[in-house]
């Protein structure tokens, strides 16, 4: 009778083992996300400060578009991004377009953030942007003071940025030359309204006179100022 006993529950244990495994959920295997593909490029890369641009890519998974998603897209300086300008959606083809004014000279970073967990993120950066900063000689005068010598003086506008060093060149025209001369160079300094410049030269005879400023290469414009004839 002890051996049936035994065995008897032994064949419970091992029903209930089995019952127990059957109960239990089984693991759900997650898939990776889909590896995607996305590219940027800018239509332009040199334009003037105000200047829209327009950046344009493509969102692909296994070589195949990626349609109906949102494109984040964000203008970045140095190491630094901000937040998104614009946001398109792909079409059909997996394409994306958007039109952006940048306002100083960076580039352009595309970024997908996928809503859900069936594709991985992407990113993609344009090629380098040149923003020309706008520059303007708002005034300028020359005249003869009564010991011959001629005072120039003027300002010159920045209207978005302003570059670290201003320095504007006095140019003459002597009558019958056909080459501008240089006669001095003052540093334009901000005056409490405008950045204003000021220089005394030697000049006998008649002469044509001009401010210029020579701008900085792929950042500011030159500009120059209108002529000034002193007897």
């Amino acid at each position: 009778m002890s051996r049936f006993i035994a065995r008897f529950a032994t064949g419970l244990v091992a029903a209930a083992t089995v019952l127990t495994l059957s109960a239990l959920p089984a693991t759900a295997t997650t898939a990776a996300p889909a590896a995607t593909k996305l590219t940027a490029q800018a239509g332009s890369t040199r334009v003037d400060a105000g200047t829209p641009v327009t950046i344009s890519g493509r969102l692909t998974s296994a070589a195949k578009p990626v349609a109906g998603v949102t494109v984040g897209i964000a203008y970045c300086t140095d190491d630094f991004c901000g937040e998104f300008d614009a946001q398109p959606v792909t079409d059909a083809n997996g394409r994306y377009r958007a039109t952006v004014t940048p306002v100083r000279s960076g580039h352009y970073r595309a970024d997908f953030l996928p809503a859900d967990e069936t594709l991985d993120a992407a990113s993609a950066s344009t090629a380098d942007i040149v923003v020309l900063q706008p520059a303007k000689i708002t005034s300028f005068t020359a005249a003869r003071g009564a010991d011959g010598a001629i005072t120039a003086q003027g300002t010159i506008d920045f209207p978005r940025f302003t570059p670290p060093a201003i320095p504007v060149k006095i140019e003459y025209l002597a009558a019958g030359s056909l080459c501008w001369t240089t006669a001095a160079t003052a540093e334009a300094q901000w005056n409490g309204s405008a950045f204003g410049f000021s220089a005394t030269a030697q000049l006998r005879g008649p002469g044509i006179w001009r401010a210029s400023y020579a701008g900085v290469p792929d950042e500011f414009h030159a500009a120059t100022s209108g002529f000034v004839l002193v007897r």
